[in-house]
This record gives structure tokens, C-alpha cells and sequence, in this order.
């Protein structure tokens, strides 16, 4: 039977509400710089990495460790965001590497991210049920196991990712600032407070002989790891207020910001303890450092603060990459090379909603199978699944570098030899260096080795190779998919996805 023609019009209007594009101009430069600290996590960092870098790592010289992490990833972040400029797509590690690469490489590339950024989250839901039921159970008097937690933290996740990102980076403003103040207080109590006067603090962490001592190797792993998230800029670009300006500026904000902020702490609370015990301090503490320092220069059950922060902190960094992860589906789904409706929208509030929802089930399955299998949320889920998510992130990041610099070669379209020659190749040794060194600290960064930890690692290049399989499928088997793999330059001027049949 013939469709009248009006009845026609208003189906595919009806369709084509269901593909706008993401809500463009709602963010600036504070909005993603928000996203980029809080996927970084800063009193994580503090918390949980700073007692492994003193302790295994290179002992004192913690501090100029972020230092040197603090210059190659900015060194990075020249290419990176010159390529922005040109460049204007939501799955920002997939449009670059397809831009520079070629379209199954970039595939690949898609396909890592979205591993990674997975793994990540689903890391975080193990350390935010973890830290959340240590708080809350003993206060509660109940033994509520840490997955209801997590499922809890889930569905406020799924909530803020639907609500748009200007209502989470509100959110996420106001946890990052806390947990910033609360480590900003910690270091200026570390002036008068600690176990050492003021005046017998030194300079010697970051000495070049005390930097590059011990397992320098450990400690720039790690280092690095603490900067995960900033690449996300990028990924905002199509949200963004004038990206060619923002994304930039926001950038090169972010990792000044957390690498002095890394530096200088670490710098103060460890002269605060004593340079000469706070080894010992933290190899004896383990994952209690932070709240014995604070306890120590602050006073007594300060660290109960610290104990809720840890949680609110963990939960911003679960939205930054919900976010993330989703804006990578829903770049796949509109350009039609996946599931078509993770390109749908929310006509008034314009947020990726179906792929919000495909991203908290594939963590939630996650949750669930370590939930029934009685594994440890921190010592299993958070580690494993953060641990292989960094190294995932690492890869991406050198798999990036190598399409930015092959790009500029290719295009001319910025001749700057230092933005797109000089430190794109720096960049790429650098984080050349970083991926090696994680892959011979296996056994610290996973708590598992041997052939574990091969298994382990071997599903980050699973992870890629599946994406390019997918590829070459594609090529020769849907060509006409395969074609539109090419239009990743700049979404903003893509044509809408053909409307799903109804």
C-alpha cells in the first residue's frame, strides 16, 4: 500500500530527529579542562600512585618523574592539537589515524580506544565499589557488597551521560575542585606541619643523579599513567566554542596544570615526612601512604576526608570516560560503519543516548562477571582492567603520534616544521620509551606475571587487529562502508546518516 506523502515526510522527519548531530558551542575551555583532570583523577594519582613510584619506582626522585612525563606528553600535544585544527570529529584517535594511516589502521585504532577507555572504566566501577562499601558499610552497619556500588555509580553515569555534557562537566567541576583543594591543603599544611622544618626542605627530588636513579622505568610508567585523559580534548571538538582555539588551549591547561600540581605536592609532602624515611614511609603504608602523610601533617582522621573524596573522585573519572567511549560508538554509528542507531541523538538536548546505553552494558557485563566470579574489586578488577586499559591508552597515544606526523607530510596543509616535524617525531620516541618501559614492569603495573600477564597485554593488540579485520572486511566485502570510513574529516559538515527503516 502507498505511503500518502505527507505521512512519508513526517516518518523521515521523525527519523531524522533521531540522528542530529552533538550539541555544538555548549562547551568551553573550563567545561573540558574539567573532563580532562577529572578522567586523570588527581587524588587517585595521589592515593593510589604515589606509594608505588616512591616505593618501587625511583624513591625521592618522584616528583622530577612528572616532570619529564609533564614534557613529553606536552611535546605531544603540539601535533595533536594542530591536528585538531584541521580536524573536527568525536572518535578523535580514530579520525587521526584514518587521516594519516589509512582507513583500516584507523579501524584499528578505533577499536583500541574504545577497548581501552573501556577497560579503564570498568577498572574504576571495581575501585569506586571498593572504596565506596569501605566507607559507607562500616557507617551504614550493613555489609552491602561493592557491586551495588558500582551499579549505583552506573546508573548516575548513564544518567549524566544522557543529560548532556554541560550538566556533567557541573558535576565534574565541583568534585575536581575538591579533591584539588583538599591536595592543595594537604601541601600547605606540609609547610608548617610535617616532621621536617621548613627551612631543611631541599631541591634534591629533582636532582638529575636522584630522578634517574632507581627503576626510573617504574616511576615514568606510572608518571605517565597519570595523565591519561587528556587526550580526550579532541574528542570534544565537535561540542566545542571555536575548537581550533579550545581544544589547544585546554590542552596544553590540562597538563601543565596536573604536572605541576604531581610535581610540587610529591615535592612538599615528601620533605614534609623527611627525605630520608619517606621510602620506608611509603613501602610500609602501601595504598595507606597518602592518609598516614595526612594524618601525620594535618592531624588525626583527616584522612576520613580523604576517604570521601577518593570516592567522589573515582567517580568523576568513570564519567570523563563514559563520555569518551560513547562519543567514539556514536562517531562510528553515524558515519553507518557500525550499528547505525549508536549515531542517534536526543533531538533537544542532543547527546549520543543509545550509544550511553550500549556503553554502560558492555561495563555492566563487565561488573557482573567479576561479581559472580567472588574476585577482590581493587585487587582484581580495578588493577587488571586499569592496568591493561593504560597500556592500551600508551599505544594509542604512539599509533596517533605516527599518523599526526604522516599526515602533515602528506597534506602540507601547516607548514610549521616544529608543530608538525620537530616534535610529532620527539613525541613519538618519547612515547616509543613509555610503551617499552610498561611492557618490561608488567609485574607492577597488572600484580600478575608470566604467561597472565601476556594473556593480558595480548588483548590490547587483539583489540587493534580486530578493529583492522574489520576493515579489511570491509574493503572487500562492503565497499560502500568502507568508503565512508574517509569522510572522518570534520563531522561538523558530514550529511546525516540515511534514517533507519521503521
Amino acid at each position: 500500500m502507498r505511503r500518502p506523502a505527507n505521512s512519508a515526510a513526517a516518518h523521515a522527519a521523525g527519523n531524522r530527529r533521531l540522528n542530529h548531530g552533538l550539541k555544538q558551542n555548549s562547551l568551553g575551555v573550563p567545561s573540558i579542562f574539567f573532563y580532562i583532570i577529572a578522567a586523570a583523577s588527581p587524588l587517585t594519582v595521589v592515593v593510589a600512585l604515589y606509594p608505588i613510584i616512591i616505593g618501587a619506582g625511583n624513591g625521592v626522585g618522584m616528583p622530577g618523574a612528572f616532570v619529564i612525563a609533564a614534557i613529553v606528553l606536552m611535546i605531544f600535544a603540539v601535533g595533536y592539537v594542530a591536528m585538531s585544527r584541521h580536524v573536527t570529529n568525536a572518535g578523535a584517535f580514530y579520525a587521526y589515524v584514518t587521516l594519516g594511516l589509512g582507513r583500516i589502521t584507523g579501524l584499528g585504532s578505533a577499536s583500541l580506544a574504545i577497548f581501552a577507555y573501556n577497560a579503564i572504566q570498568a577498572g574504576l566501577y571495581g575501585g569506586f565499589g571498593y572504596y565506596a562499601s569501605e566507607l559507607l558499610n562500616p557507617l551504614l552497619g550493613v555489609a552491602i557488597p561493592w557491586w551495588v556500588y558500582a551499579f549505583v555509580g552506573l546508573l548516575a553515569c548513564l544518567g549524566l551521560g544522557v543529560q548532556g555534557v554541560h550538566s556533567g562537566a557541573k558535576v565534574l567541576g565541583v568534585f575536581m575542585t575538591l579533591e584539588v583543594t583538599m591536595i592543595t591543603v594537604l601541601s600547605v599544611f606540609s609547610l608548617f606541619g610535617g616532621n621536617e622544618p621548613v627551612s631543611q626542605f631541599s631541591l634534591e627530588p629533582f636532582a638529575p643523579s636522584v630522578v634517574f636513579g632507581g627503576a626510573l622505568g617504574v616511576a615514568l610508567m606510572f608518571a605517565h599513567a597519570s595523565f591519561i585523559g587528556f587526550e580526550g580534548s579532541a574528542i570534544y571538538g565537535e561540542e566545542a566554542r571555536d575548537p581550533a582555539r579550545t581544544i589547544p588551549r585546554a590542552t596544553y591547561l590540562s597538563i601543565a596544570f596536573m604536572g605541576t600540581l604531581y610535581a610540587i605536592s610529591g615535592w612538599l609532602i615528601m620533605n614534609a615526612l623527611g627525605l630520608d624515611k619517606v621510602v620506608s614511609i611509603a613501602t610500609d603504608t602501601g595504598g595507606n601512604f597518602i592518609f598516614a602523610a595526612s594524618d601525620t601533617i594535618i592531624g588525626h582522621n583527616i584522612s576520613v576526608l580523604f576517604q570521601v573524596l577518593i570516592v567522589t573522585a573515582t567517580f568523576a573519572a568513570i564519567v570523563t570516560f563514559h563520555n569518551n567511549v560513547s562519543r567514539y560508538l556514536f562517531s562510528l554509528g553515524r558515519q553507518g560503519l557500525v550499528w547505525k542507531p549508536l549515531g542517534w541523538t536526543l533531538p533537544r538536548r542532543q547527546t549520543p543516548w543509545v550509544a550511553s546505553i550500549v556503553q554502560s552494558v558492555m561495563v555492566g557485563i563487565v561488573i557482573i562477571a567479576f561479581a559472580v566470579a567472588g574476585l577482590d574489586p581493587f585487587a582484581t578488577l580495578f588493577t587488571w582492567a586499569t592496568g591493561i586499559g593504560t597500556i592500551g591508552v600508551i599505544f594509542s597515544q604512539l599509533v596517533a603520534g605516527v599518523a599526526i606526523f604522516v599526515f602533515f607530510r602528506r597534506s602540507g596543509v601547516d607548514k610549521r616544521r616544529w608543530n608538525t616535524v620537530i616534535a610529532p617525531i620527539l613525541a613519538v620516541i618519547g612515547l616509543s620509551a613509555f610503551f617499552v618501559l610498561t611492557l618490561n614492569s608488567l609485574d607492577i603495573l597488572l600484580g600478575v606475571q608470566g604467561a597472565v600477564a601476556a594473556v593480558m597485554v595480548s588483548l590490547v593488540f587483539v583489540a587493534l587487529f580486530a578493529g583492522m579485520a574489520y576493515g579489511a572486511y570491509l574493503r572487500f566485502v562492503a565497499p560502500e562502508k568502507y568508503e565512508l570510513v574517509g569522510k572522518a574529516l570534520n563531522e561538523r559538515e558530514l550529511d546525516e546518516p540515511a534514517p533507519e527503516a521503521m
